[in-house]
Order: C-alpha cells, then sequence, then structure tokens
C-alpha cells in the first residue's frame, strides 16, 4: 500500500491539524511526545493454542514468546527466549479432553526447540521458532537457545500421538525438522517460510488390522513357502501398523515437494490413499519377490518341482488379494478417512495477516478432535509488523522540549515546523506492506 503525503500507515494527519498538534506539544510541554507505532517488532512463538479455561499461554512469559520490540531506533532490539521450568510446569497441565497435551505422557513432545525474534533500527524485523537445526537457515548462526518438552524420540524435533491401536483408529506422527521464519524489509514486504523434514506417520487400529486380516492369511502362505526355498521374506504387516514417509504423502498428493502444497494443507487428508497405496506397494513386493524366486527355481530341473509350486501360490495369492486391494478405495479408504479427520488435523505452512499490518508464518497446526474441537494447537509460529519504520520516531525529543521549557516558545514553532516538513517529505512515496 502507498502512502499519501497526507496519511501515516495509522491514518494521522500531517497537513494543517498534525502542524497544530505537533507545535503544541512542543509550545507546552506538559506531555512528553508518543508515538502510536513501533519502529519496528516481532515475536517467535513456539506454542499457541486456543483452550478454553487456561490463559497459562499468556501468564508465562517464556510461553508468550520472544517479543523484540524497537520503539525509537535507539539500538536494534535482539530477544532469545527459551522455555523456563515455570513455562515446562504450565505446559504439563494442559489437556485436551482428558489427555495431556504435552510432556512425556502427552500426546505433542518437542526437542530441541527454541524462539527468537530481532527489531532493527531501519524498520525491519525478523522471527523464528522452531527446530534450532533450522535457525541457521532461516534467521542465522548461533541466534537460538534450544529447550525441550517432554522426551520424543532421538532425531524428533516434534512428535505427536494420537487416538489408540486398540482402537479404531491409531496415529503417529514425528517430524525431524520442524520450524517457521518470518521477516518485515525496511520497505514493509512481508515473506515467510516453513521447514518440515524428516517426517513419518504411522497409522493402526483395528480399521488397518482388519482390512490386513484378509490379506495376511494368502500372504502368509507365499511366504513361507517361498522361505523353504531359501527366499527370507518376511510379512511387512506383522507390527500391525503400516508407516508412512513425508514422500508417501506428497505421492498421494500428486505433487513432488512440501512446498508445492497450498498453504494449509492438512496432511492428514493424504493419509487414507497413502496408507492404501502402501499396503499395495508392499503386497506387491512380496508377490513379485516369490514369483522372481519361482521363475529362476524352474530354470534350473534339480529345483523345476520347486518352482512350479510356488509359481502356483504366488497365482493363487494374486487371485486372492488382488480384489481386497481393488477394492480399499471403498471399503477402507472412506472410513479411516472419517476415522482420522475426526481424530487429528495437521495444517502446514499456515499464513495469516493480522488487521493491524502483522504476518504470521506458521509450520504446522495441530487440531485435535473434529475441526479441533478438543485443542487446536500452533507449533512454530513467526510473527513481524507492524512496522512504521522511521516515521515512528518520536518527533519531540528532550532537547525540543527543554527548549519550550526554557521560555524559547517561537523557536520551537520553527523547530516544529522544520521537522514537520521534513517528516512529511520523508513520508511522501514510502511504500508500506
Amino acid at each position: 500500500m502507498r502512502v499519501s503525503s497526507t496519511t501515516t500507515r495509522t491514518g494521522r494527519l500531517v497537513g494543517v491539524a498534525g502542524a497544530v498538534a505537533v507545535v503544541a506539544t512542543l509550545a507546552f510541554p506538559a506531555s512528553a511526545a508518543h508515538a502510536a507505532d513501533v519502529v519496528s517488532q516481532g515475536t517467535g512463538r513456539l506454542i499457541t493454542t486456543s483452550l478454553l479455561g487456561t490463559n497459562i499461554l499468556d501468564t508465562v512469559a517464556a510461553l508468550r514468546g520472544a517479543v523484540a520490540v524497537n520503539p525509537d531506533a535507539s539500538g536494534d532490539v535482539t530477544v532469545d527466549q527459551p522455555l523456563d521450568a515455570t513455562a515446562l510446569a504450565g505446559l504439563l497441565g494442559l489437556q485436551a479432553g482428558s489427555t495431556n497435551l504435552f510432556g512425556n505422557n502427552g500426546i505433542i513432545q518437542l526437542g530441541a526447540v527454541g524462539q527468537y525474534a530481532q527489531a532493527r533500527d531501519d524498520g525491519s524485523s525478523s522471527a523464528f521458532s522452531g527446530a534450532v537445526s533450522a535457525a541457521p537457515s532461516l534467521i542465522g548462526v548461533g541466534t537460538v537457545t534450544p529447550s525441550s518438552v517432554g522426551s520424543p524420540l532421538a532425531g524428533n524435533t516434534a512428535q505427536l500421538k494420537l487416538g489408540d491401536p486398540a482402537g479404531l483408529v491409531g496415529f503417529g506422527a514425528h517430524f525431524g525438522t520442524l520450524a517457521a521464519s518470518a521477516q518485515q524489509a525496511a520497505d514493509g514486504t512481508q515473506t515467510g517460510q516453513y521447514v518440515l523434514a524428516d517426517a513419518g506417520f504411522d497409522v493402526n487400529g483395528t480399521l488397518v488390522s482388519g482390512t490386513l486380516g484378509l490379506i495376511n492369511p494368502a500372504l502368509n502362505t507365499l511366504i513361507a513357502l517361498a522361505n523353504t526355498s531359501g527366499a527370507g521374506l518376511t510379512n511387512p504387516f506383522a507390527s500391525g501398523t503400516i508407516s508412512l514417509s513425508l514422500n508417501d504423502l506428497l505421492s498421494a498428493a500428486g505433487v513432488s515437494n512440501v512446498n508445492s502444497l497450498p498453504a494449509g494443507t492438512d496432511l492428514v487428508s493424504y493419509v487414507p490413499k497413502a496408507v492404501a497405496n502402501k499396503i499395495t506397494q508392499q503386497v506387491q513386493s512380496v508377490i513379485n519377490s516369490a514369483n522372481t524366486l519361482a521363475q529362476q527355481l524352474k530354470s534350473n530341473f534339480l529345483t523345476f518341482a520347486a518352482g512350479v509350486a510356488l509359481e502356483a501360490a504366488v497365482a493363487t495369492a494374486n487371485a486372492t488379494i488382488v480384489p481386497i486391494l481393488n477394492g480399499l478405495t471403498n471399503s477402507f479408504v472412506a472410513p479411516l478417512s472419517d476415522a482420522l479427520t475426526a481424530l487429528v488435523q495437521l495444517k502446514v505452512n499456515v499464513q495469516s495477516n493480522g488487521a493491524d499490518g502483522s504476518f504470521s508464518q506458521t509450520a504446522l497446526r495441530v487440531g485435535v478432535g473434529p475441526n479441533g474441537s478438543l485443542a487446536a494447537v500452533d507449533l512454530a509460529t513467526a510473527t513481524v509488523g507492524p512496522n512504521a519504520g522511521q516515521l515512528a520516531v518520536p518527533v519531540a525529543g528532550p532537547e525540543s522540549l527543554g527548549l519550550a521549557a526554557g521560555g524559547m516558545g517561537t523557536a520551537a514553532l520553527a523547530i516544529g515546523a522544520v521537522m514537520l516538513l521534513r517528516r512529511r517529505r520523508t513520508v511522501v512515496g514510502t511504500v508500506e506492506g
């Protein structure tokens, strides 16, 4: 938005009415001049939640994030705010229904994460939160002090577990890197970045085990026969859990990179199709391996009979399992989708613009319950702005006020007029975000 020669970002007039206000302030120094806007500001906040009935996130300083505010361009302001013992104690009491949200027995565990912000004199600002391993590329080297919330498995920045393997559906997700940053340049341009890498997802429960129960008998028979000839095959479904990579989800979504997903995409929406694809791929891998071995055995007259028997077992497995696989879309994907989306939502790359001119970038928004009805938790959020830049530097400083107080009212009026004209020239043509 281009700012006109008569208005600032907050709509203050700098025409005749503005001149009167400035001169009055200089001539009557009963109170110091104050700029409603600030030069620059940013906030890196690791955890935000809409949980009802709790204000812990606003009462504990560390949970409010790393807040950097530069009010007067008297020096760059940098804040590195790790979570402290008080913050961790507060988080341990947060619940989604009867389930703890954070901690070793919570559904969300975070490790080696931090929050950071910087507000600079030139009117620019930056913010970061999330995995400290991503800080060098997003915010700079040696900037962020890490904290941990719970004890996720080694190598994980964030780990989530919801549902019940013994119930309709169980779901787990882990992220090696999860972080977000936001930048506002001196010219007002606002941008955001997020990193989501080394992610994995586990799905189990009776919906999964019921489908696998239809496949496993024929598959186990084939594996047992192939192994008598040294195949060394194992049933990939023995654990009852289907494990997915981020690439599996991206393949189901039809994109090659996580950054190709639209902002606010719910990763969980691609999980059911990815699970069906994974089951199909793993079944086909076993069948193909057995068939390859069968052809090898048939090529040698000493093992020809074993090859024929194995080839027949492959045909039987195909006849039994392929119809099940072909029906997964209707019999499995749809009910799994309903169960999962009622349990959890994982929205990535969430971006928002505040009415005040701020910009926020969130790496991951976790919804617990249908549409996040039990809890909505933002993990790794960075916010910048609104930044007024040099326009926020107070026109009247202590020297001007002292001059007016000393009886030099006329000089003060002249100084005020000159400063106002300079301010007005500065405003003309300025571009704000």
